[in-house]
């Protein structure tokens, strides 16, 4: 227990990552994992990235992968809550990663262009009404939140982004107007929704 919050330990297909929890904040799930795995699949076929930018960072799993996996000169993990933000800075610290860690509304504090952006969007429908105090909430709430964080992705010339069955929004549409190509990297069918990463890159 670090301050009231939960240290968890989460297996990966990159090893066991420490995790610092918060029930404000996404505990990663089948949809964090699979991603994970796409960035493994990305590293196999002989990509590299310098300049990654984990966008929604949560928890922090996936700032936490993408430096194990990539070892990038530049990590920028960014959320919209501050406890997103507080508990993903303890989890850097606990897994010894130096990312910068910033309270932000998907890119717009950021300038310059990135190598990647790696993106799990909030895609579930819901008609819950938010309150500002609401975070988690936001985590997974789609309304216009997944689009915003699409658009944000654009920051970067590549983008590893997860969709789900259950999301009503079009990201391929969403990413084709800036003229990205897909290619598709994994998908995996759990028990309420089939799960795909998809991997875009500038034309």
């Amino acid at each position: 227990m670090i301050n009231n919050k939960k240290l968890l330990i989460i297996s990966t297909d990159i090893g066991n990552i420490k995790i610092v929890g918060d029930k404000r904040v996404y505990i990663p799930s089948d949809d964090s994992f699979l991603i994970i795995k796409a960035m493994l699949i990305l590293k196999d076929k002989g990509y590299s990235f310098n300049r990654i930018i984990d966008i929604g960072t949560g928890s922090g799993i996936l700032s936490v992968a993408a430096q194990r996996i990539f070892n990038p000169r530049i990590l920028i993990s960014t959320d919209i809550s501050p406890y997103a933000v507080v508990d993903a800075k303890k989890t850097m610290e606990e897994e010894g990663v130096s990312s910068l860690v910033i309270r932000c509304n998907g890119t717009s504090c950021l300038k310059g262009k990135y190598d990647l952006s790696i993106v799990n969007p909030p895609y579930l429908p819901s008609n819950d009404k938010i309150k500002r105090d609401s975070w988690i909430i936001k985590t997974w709430q789609e309304g216009r939140n997944h689009k915003k964080v699409c658009i944000a992705s654009t920051i970067s010339e590549n983008i590893l982004i997860l969709r789900s069955s259950l999301s009503r929004f079009d990201q391929n549409k969403c990413l084709k107007k800036f003229n990205y190509n897909r290619i598709k990297l994994i998908e995996e069918n759990t028990f309420m929704e089939r799960l795909e990463v998809n991997f875009w890159s500038k034309i």
